[in-house]
């Protein structure tokens, strides 16, 4: 009994660090200057979603994908959120060690955490790849909402992030999203429903 106490106890441990991400906003703020800000937790849904989409298109193992991109920023909680310009000058083979560490503190050795995320950080397979662009395709959800908003700058971003796109649905997401009316789908549900609809 003392052992499943002890093993429930690090399994709540995990679940309490993850949720440390939505206060932990992206990095790419200080340089995109908004006029929106972003969560990890939020990017990391966004980028979950993306990479199912990506998997299933790509027709690679969406189990697999999905679980890597919900570990993707998982360390980040002890690391801090670095922006592209902050990775030139630090070195990333701390990310594996903090990995090695969040699992041993939390006895994950069944759920293959470190494996995934090696995999993911080492960026060789088609399923990293998959998970990379992802990653990317969540940002240009950003970029593309900041654009949208008026900041012009944002264009420059939207352009760099297209360019780093690796897979040919990650390529082609990209495309559509960078020129995409933003407000269009939920103005369509409005228009069909509208004037069906009886409003107190």
């Amino acid at each position: 009994m003392k052992k499943d106490n002890n093993s429930l106890k690090k399994l709540v441990n995990l679940i309490l660090e993850a949720r440390i991400l939505k206060y932990i906003f992206r990095a790419s703020y200080h340089y995109l200057k908004g006029p929106i800000r972003e969560n990890i937790a939020e990017h990391s849904f966004y980028t979950i979603l993306i990479s199912w989409i990506l998997a299933k298109k790509e027709n690679k193992d969406e189990n697999k994908i999905i679980k890597m991109a919900i570990l993707h920023d998982l360390i980040e909680v002890r690391t801090g959120e670095k922006n592209l310009i902050n990775k030139f000058y630090n070195c990333p083979t701390n990310d594996l060690k903090v990995i090695k560490e969040i699992c041993k503190n939390n006895s994950l050795n069944e759920f293959h955490f470190e494996k995934l995320f090696q995999e993911y950080f080492e960026g060789k397979t088609k399923e990293a790849k998959i998970v990379k662009d992802a990653d990317i395709l969540s940002e240009m959800l950003l970029e593309k909402e900041c654009f949208d908003l008026g900041n012009k700058k944002a264009k420059k971003w939207l352009d760099v992030s297209l360019s780093r796109l690796k897979t040919k649905t990650g390529k082609e997401l990209g495309k559509k999203l960078k020129t995409i009316d933003g407000d269009k789908w939920w103005v369509e549900i409005a228009e069909k429903y509208i004037l069906k609809t009886k409003f107190l």
